[in-house]
C-alpha cells in the first residue's frame, strides 16, 4: 500500500465550491497538499481558493474544450499531478417523467460522462507519478431510490467504471477509489427531497465529517467505502434481495408522491 506525504501531493478537486468539495479543500489543506480547485461559479471559487492560498480554475468540465484547457493548466504547473477527486455533482429531484431533456443531460454529464472523460484524460499523467484518483459516488450508486431516477443512474454508472476500471489496471499503476457517502447536509438536498429527508427521519451528516473520512480513504488507499449504518446494510441487502428493499421503499415513494403534490399547490 502507497503511503501518502502530503506536503507532495497536488490534487485536482472537482465541485471544490459546493458544501462537501469547500469541506474535502479545507481538510486536504490543513494536511499540506497543493491543490487545483475546479468549479464553475468564479466568485466562490476564488474567495475560497483565497482563504485557502490554493489554485483556482473556472471550468465547467461537462465541456470537452473546458476539460482540455485544465489538461494544459496541469501540464504547465511546476509540480506534476499526483491525485484527482471526481466531486462534482448535481441532482434532479423528484419524479422522473417530470424532468426535462435539459435536466436528464445535465445530470448525466456532470456525474458521469465528466468524471470518466477527466480520469480519461489525466490517467496517463498520475501513471506518471503512481498516483490515485477517488471517485465520489453516493450509497444511491448501489440502491434506486424512489425520485432520485438520474441521480441513482449516474452513480450507478459511477460505481460501475470505478469498478471495471479498478480490475483492469496493473497493481503498481493509479489506485483508483470509490466513496460512497449517505445523504449530506448540503444544498445539493434542498425541495422535495430535504422534506423528504425529514419526513423519513433521514440522518444527514455534515460536510465537514464526511470530508475526514474521505481523506482517511485516500490516506489508507482504501477501493471502496460506503459511510453509514444502517445505508451500509441497506446496500447489502438491495444485492442480495431487491425484491425485498423494493417492497420495503413502498412508504417512500407514497410519500414522495404526496410531497410532490404539496408542493405544487404551495407553488400554486
Amino acid at each position: 500500500m502507497k503511503t501518502i506525504d502530503w506536503s507532495r501531493q497536488t490534487i485536482v478537486l472537482t465541485g471544490a465550491s459546493g458544501g462537501l468539495g469547500e469541506a474535502l479543500a479545507e481538510a486536504l489543506g490543513k494536511k499540506g497538499a497543493r491543490l487545483i480547485l475546479v468549479g464553475r461559479s468564479a466568485e466562490k471559487l476564488e474567495a475560497l481558493a483565497s482563504r485557502l492560498q490554493q489554485t483556482p480554475f473556472v471550468a465547467d468540465i461537462t465541456a470537452h474544450g473546458e476539460r482540455q484547457r485544465l489538461y494544459q493548466f496541469i501540464q504547465q504547473q511546476a509540480r506534476p499531478l499526483t491525485g484527482l477527486i471526481n466531486n462534482a455533482a448535481v441532482t434532479h429531484e423528484g419524479l422522473f417523467r417530470d424532468a426535462s431533456a435539459e435536466d436528464i443531460e445535465l445530470v448525466i454529464s456532470t456525474n458521469l460522462t465528466a468524471p470518466v472523460a477527466l480520469t480519461h484524460q489525466l490517467l496517463p499523467l498520475l501513471s506518471n507519478e503512481q498516483g490515485w484518483a477517488l471517485n465520489v459516488g453516493s450509497v444511491f450508486g448501489a440502491i434506486g431510490f424512489p425520485g432520485q431516477a438520474l441521480y441513482c443512474a449516474s452513480k450507478f454508472g459511477l460505481r460501475g467504471f470505478t469498478q471495471a476500471l479498478q480490475r483492469e489496471l496493473k497493481p503498481s499503476d493509479v489506485r483508483v477509489m470509490y466513496a460512497a457517502p449517505r445523504a449530506i447536509k448540503t444544498s445539493l438536498n434542498h425541495g422535495v427531497l430535504n422534506r423528504l429527508n425529514q419526513r423519513l427521519n433521514t440522518p444527514q451528516d455534515q460536510p465537514q465529517q464526511v470530508a475526514q473520512q474521505l481523506v482517511k480513504q485516500i490516506e489508507r488507499q482504501q477501493l471502496l467505502q460506503t459511510l453509514g449504518w444502517p445505508e451500509r446494510l441497506l446496500v447489502r441487502l438491495n444485492g442480495l434481495w431487491p425484491e425485498q428493499v423494493s417492497r420495503s421503499l413502498g412508504k417512500t415513494r407514497n410519500m414522495l408522491y404526496q410531497l410532490i403534490e404539496e408542493y405544487r399547490h404551495e407553488k400554486n
